[in-house]
């Protein structure tokens, strides 16, 4: 709603200027019945201000639809109480003096349709430092920034890349870990990890056994070969992708280093999806050295700003029709040929066609971020604020935010929406992976020193 209201909003700004097109429409209010004009905005006013269910709203649209209500209200009484006064004041004087009025109105519409597009949330955004669970949501206070997760194949651990943090919101990239959640009880562990040759990667690609990780993204598969393996999009200490052969050594996960691949200097890569011969695709966000100004103008412009690209074990190439604005999760159905995009800032999943390069489907939703796939389903997260609505969780100085989000289950053929779980004012904040295993709903997040789960029916 606030995408077409900011729609409305400009396109009224930009016809007010318009003094050949607005004059006809001038002369035909001086001339035509203002009582019955007065009556339709009255009809108008009160239906906004119905359908905005305003309470003192904490989302923008509602409230600026309920003062849109009134102030169509108002003009309608006007016209009706007072009609000379309006035919021969206000109206003569906007047409005796076009822009001195035009110009000011319209500026004040282009603002509101700026203000509209880049906040959303006005409610109370309340202190959740202290790491406890609420009624909604359970909470478990051993992890940092757990972004990505894969559950492992006895369905017994969740493995999770522990974010260390990406340019613009940062200014260097960081490092990070990897987590295993035991499912019965919740608790965290370290996977060990262990160093073999480099036989899945780029042999150019060469890291020492005693590098840190910078883990985001992550992709698990079962092989042609039979081998489990996991990938990780990595950005520290270099940017490159991981790849690692899971192996249960009796009771533990071993995670055995079997190669990486360098990311080209054009490429800053987000997440990864393996196919079953070792080879991947990668999206490729943004240029490495954006600017945050930049960044916000992609946030509320929309435009493209990186793609997927494909590693065939040799080289990377783009993958037609996959231009977005900020090319996010992606996922992977490689018995039909089908590659699943979230672009974050462009607020919607797309689905490619790799045969064709064409885009077949697509999913609306708002700051979409990882994707998980199961037989049926397709599990997203939603952001339900905008950019400028998260100021006052970094004013702040906190780790964690309660702004508003939402899980949505989506269903894998039809891209047709199944449940949509929301939250507003409750423990956790800014996930970006959503993980069902049974009756729950593991979450994710890129900045919480916290993992959350929801029960489902």
């Amino acid at each position: 709603m606030n995408e077409v209201l900011a729609i409305s909003f400009l396109a009224i700004g930009i016809v007010m200027l318009l003094k050949k097109l607005m004059l006809p429409l001038v002369e035909w209010v001086l001339t035509t019945n203002l009582k019955l004009l007065g009556v339709l905005g009255i009809i108008l006013g009160l239906f906004f201000m119905s359908v905005s269910d305003f309470t003192w709203s904490d989302r923008l649209w509602k409230s600026a639809l309920f003062i849109i209500g009134i102030l169509s209200t108002l003009r309608g009484l006007i016209v009706i109480f007072f009609e000379d006064f309006f035919r021969k004041v206000f109206v003569s004087l906007y047409k005796e003096n076009y822009y001195k009025v035009a110009i000011p109105f319209s500026l004040m519409f282009f603002s509101v349709a700026l203000l509209m597009v880049s906040r959303d949330y006005l409610g109370p955004v309340k202190n959740i430092d202290v790491c406890e669970s609420d009624e909604s949501i359970s909470i478990y206070c051993e992890y940092t920034n757990p972004e990505d997760m894969a559950l492992l194949p006895d369905n017994e651990y969740l493995l999770m890349s522990e974010f260390g943090g990406i340019r613009p919101y940062e200014e260097n990239d960081g490092a990070g870990s990897f987590a295993l959640m035991r499912l019965v009880d919740k608790k965290r562990f370290a996977p060990k990890i262990i160093f073999a040759e480099n036989t899945w990667g780029d042999p150019n690609c060469i890291r020492n056994t005693s590098d840190a990780f910078g883990p985001h993204g992550i992709d698990l598969v079962k092989r042609n070969d039979g081998a489990i393996e996991v990938g990780f999009v990595n950005h520290f200490p270099f940017e490159s992708i991981e790849l690692f052969e899971l192996n249960k050594n009796e009771s533990d996960w071993v995670m055995t280093w079997r190669g990486c691949v360098n990311t080209p200097e054009e490429n800053y890569f987000n997440d990864l999806s393996i196919r079953r011969d070792g080879s991947f695709y990668a999206s490729h966000m943004y240029k490495r050295d954006i600017t945050i100004n930049e960044w916000l103008s992609a946030a509320l412009f929309k435009y493209a700003t990186g793609y997927v690209v494909k590693w065939d074990k040799e080289s990377f190439a783009k993958v037609p029709g996959s231009l977005g604005s900020q090319p996010n999760g992606i996922g992977l159905d490689e018995d039909k040929e089908l590659l699943y995009i979230n672009h974050n800032l462009g607020d919607k999943l797309e689905v490619v066609d790799l045969l064709t390069g064409q885009v077949v489907g697509k999913y609306k939703i708002n700051s979409p971020d990882n994707i998980i796939i199961t037989d049926q389903s397709i599990w997203l997260t939603s952001l339900d604020h905008e950019t400028f609505d998260a100021m006052p969780c970094t004013e702040d100085g906190s780790i964690n935010c309660s702004l508003p989000f939402s899980v949505h289950e989506i269903d894998r053929a039809s891209l047709k929406k199944k449940n949509i779980y929301s939250f507003q004012e409750t423990v956790f904040g800014f996930p970006t992976t959503a993980y069902p295993v049974g009756n729950e709903v593991y979450i994710g997040s890129f900045h919480s020193d916290r993992m959350a789960s929801f029960t489902i029916n």
